[in-house]
Formats: C-alpha cells, sequence, structure tokens
C-alpha cells in the first residue's frame, strides 16, 4: 500500500470498488473494470485506443464527470505501473482529460456526485511517474496534469514550476515547449 493509504495493485483497486452501483453516463460503471484492464495491457495501438474510447464513452461526457471517475482515476494511477507501451500515452491521457474537466454540472443526480480535487489527489500517488513521463517522451498529457496537480494540490507549486523549468530544456520536451511556457505563466 502507498504511503498515502491507496493502493497500487492493480487488481486490489479494481475490487475496492462496486462498479455496478457507481454511476455514469451509461447508467452504471460495470463495463469499466474490462475496459480498464484492456487498456491497462493492451498490446497495440488499435486495442488501447479501443479501450481508452470504451472508458471515456462511460465515465466523461463533454468536459463532465461522472461518479465512477474517482474511482477509475485510482484504477488507472495503479495501472500505469503495469501499462504496456500501447496503452501508457492512453492512460495519461484519460488523467489529463480528467484533470481539466469540471465537475459542477446540472446532471449531478442522473452521474452522481463527483469531485475534480479528489481526483487531482488520487493522481499524486503517482507524482514522480508522471514527472518522469515528461522528462522521458515529452508527453504534453503530463503536463496539463502537473499544472491541474499543482491547483489542487498547492504545497506542489514549487516542484511543479521547477518541473516544468527543466523540461523548458530537455531535448524529448522540444515539441511542448509552447505548452509548458503557457502552464508556466499560469502559474505565475
Amino acid at each position: 500500500m502507498a504511503a498515502d493509504g491507496w493502493e497500487l495493485n492493480p487488481d486490489v483497486e479494481i475490487a475496492r470498488y462496486d462498479w455496478q452501483r457507481l454511476k455514469s453516463f451509461k447508467g452504471d460503471a460495470a463495463a469499466l473494470p474490462s475496459a480498464i484492464n484492456a487498456l491497462v495491457f493492451a498490446e497495440s495501438e488499435e486495442s488501447a485506443e479501443k479501450a481508452y474510447w470504451q472508458i471515456d464513452n462511460v465515465a466523461l461526457l463533454q468536459g463532465r464527470l461522472s461518479e465512477c471517475v474517482a474511482p477509475l482515476v485510482s484504477r488507472l494511477v495503479a495501472g500505469l505501473l503495469h501499462a504496456c507501451s500501447s496503452g501508457r500515452a492512453y492512460i495519461l491521457d484519460l488523467l489529463a482529460a480528467i484533470a481539466d474537466d469540471y465537475d459542477d454540472h446540472v446532471d449531478i443526480g442522473h452521474v452522481g456526485p463527483v469531485s475534480v480535487r479528489d481526483c487531482a489527489h488520487r493522481m499524486v500517488v503517482q507524482f514522480s511517474l508522471h514527472v518522469d513521463e515528461l522528462r522521458l517522451a515529452g508527453n504534453p498529457s503530463c503536463v496539463d496534469i502537473l499544472l491541474m496537480r499543482e491547483i489542487y494540490e498547492e504545497r506542489l507549486t514549487v516542484q511543479v514550476k521547477q518541473i516544468l523549468d527543466e523540461a523548458l530544456h530537455l531535448d524529448s520536451c522540444a515539441n511542448i515547449i509552447d505548452l509548458i511556457e503557457t502552464s508556466l505563466a499560469d502559474l505565475g
């Protein structure tokens, strides 16, 4: 178990939740465990993309989140440790999309309560993994995740600024310099 209480074993994370009782944009979230496993263990780009859309179409809708997103984040974060390269970028894209979405919407009765702050807190569990992915692969989703984490986890402000400053000088981040500079400007 991680120091902050979050389990990082993918199977344990799936079993922690009653997915049939969690609300989503498709009613319940019973289909998510198999889609999450398909994404984490995807052996091809095509299978990863298919699993990504299966998850997205259930848990997220046009910038809105559903109740099942918090457990989804926990499972995706645990899955990053085990993900094949095919699924890794899609996992990070989903986490970035969740961090960028909002939880205040009129259909809360239909999709249940959700907190972006809670989701951001769950993402902090693998902070170093997101940083490594940014440094090694220049993944733009990691910039978004780090920026949103800083908004919801203000204790990380100085650290996130240092990481983004460093990334400006990395060859791996050459294609995302504009995004990094904009994010640094947002941090002040």
